[in-house]
């Protein structure tokens, strides 16, 4: 320091100097980086400091802990029928949100802890320090390379539970490779879990098959009374990105069908409609002149599946929603292969969905589109609620009633848990 305060003295008051444009971005990102790796750095240490005591649940020594991990109110379905039977069963856990709008921190109850965990890197660092025996989650990759929550180092047992009816063709690789524990639909998906888990070296999981919980709502939801329509009602469920019939066919076919005096309505995937809102409002300026094509971006579907007679659907397992709780026909829209890199399906043998598609509907080729009037009017006459239904029977366990099952499953395990340590 007393060296440096003797240069300034000595050097002239007035220096020049030029710094070229490249070294000078160089030097300013590196600064940059340094500062945000710093910081980073700062939040974690700081984290680890206040963490200890990230668990709510009041245990003694021999008692195990249950919490729900979710990434907010898009998935608010999928927990909720867990969140009622577990309150019902009177068993105490945590849920943690990513979501300051997830209506699960409006519950009010004893036997529920909530917490949201904040916004950013700070949410995802405090996601991958939970404290629990047992961490329910439906979040695909966690603990996977460039996600950014990892697996928590204070989990004994991490557990998935789907918020979809497929098996892991639909999910991006490495998806389930860090859970320790699969509550499967049905049995239909152990096979691709355990190719994966062969074909990856990797232990395997427990798998328990207590069904899937969105479909106690839907189920619940579901009305007889017809509603006011005029013709057939077509619904038209898109996924999202590249593999979204929307993405991959534009807005022509619907503008043909459109023609056809159909009561349709467009039901986006929620991701859509906050990664691609630009590419969603195109597609609505496309149809804003046909007055008979509807828009539904409700989070909750069961209005728009009430209304239908009949779904168009790609990839989606909203088919298979639709299918089960209302017993209707299905039009499946040909995605290739080539739409859909990066998921499980370019390591699986087979994809179970490819068969049971065609058994509660229709199957479009991409080069049948021009006709697809054609089969909407053929799904309406060949579609069988009886076949529907047995396929449902086959496909998914405790349907209507996953959520007690799940409850009633996480009560003995915890029970069995506190026998042994005891």
């Amino acid at each position: 320091m007393f060296w440096l305060c003797l240069i300034v003295l000595v050097l002239p008051s007035q220096l020049f100097g030029y710094l070229d444009p490249g070294t000078g971005a160089a030097l300013i990102n590196l600064l940059i980086a340094g500062v945000a790796t710093l910081i980073y750095s700062l939040k974690g240490f700081i984290f680890s400091l206040f963490s200890k005591g990230h668990n709510k649940v009041k245990k003694t020594s021999s008692e195990k802990t249950l919490a729900i991990l979710s990434e907010g109110k898009m998935y608010h379905t999928t927990f909720e029928p867990i969140i009622k039977s577990l309150i019902d069963a009177k068993i105490e856990f945590n849920y943690y949100t990513l979501d300051v709008e997830d209506p699960a921190l409006l519950i009010d109850n004893d036997y529920m802890h909530s917490e949201f965990l904040g916004y950013g890197h700070w949410a995802s660092i405090k996601a991958g320090n939970i404290k629990a025996d047992y961490l329910l989650c439906t979040t695909p990759n966690i603990g996977s390379k460039g996600y950014p929550i990892r697996r928590s180092p204070r989990v004994e047992c991490l557990v998935h539970v789907f918020h979809s009816i497929n098996d892991l063709s639909m999910y991006r690789v490495g998806s389930l490779d860090h859970y320790d524990m699969v509550i499967q639909v049905g049995d239909f998906q152990t096979a691709s879990i355990r190719a994966l888990e062969k074909k990856r070296r990797l232990k395997e999981k427990r798998l328990v098959t207590l069904g899937i919980p969105y479909l106690d709502l839907y189920s619940l939801g579901k009305t007889e009374v017809p509603l006011e329509k005029q013709g057939i009602a077509v619904l038209i469920g898109s996924s999202w990105g590249k593999k979204g019939l929307l993405s991959y066919y534009g807005t022509n076919f619907i503008k043909d069908i459109a023609e056809k005096g159909y009561q349709i309505t467009i039901r986006p995937h929620p991701q859509s409609m906050a990664t691609e809102q630009g590419f969603i409002s195109k597609c609505r300026a496309e149809l804003e002149q046909y007055k008979n094509v509807t828009w539904d971006t409700d989070p909750n579907p069961i209005t728009a599946m009430n209304q239908a007679d009949l779904l168009i659907s790609d990839t989606s397992s909203l088919r298979f929603d639709f299918a089960f709780v209302y017993e209707k026909p299905v039009i499946t829209m040909e995605i290739p292969e080539q739409a859909m890199p990066g998921y499980e399906r370019e390591e699986l043998p087979g994809i179970w969905a490819s068969t049971i598609e065609q058994e509660i509907g229709l199957y479009l080729k991409e080069a049948d589109v021009s006709q697809i009037s054609d089969y909407i009017e053929r799904a309406m006459a060949e579609y069988s609620p009886e076949r529907i239904r047995k396929i449902r029977s086959t496909t998914v366990v405790n349907y209507a009633q996953c959520g007690p099952a799940i409850a009633e499953f996480f009560a003995l395990e915890l029970r069995l848990k506190e026998n042994t340590s005891a």
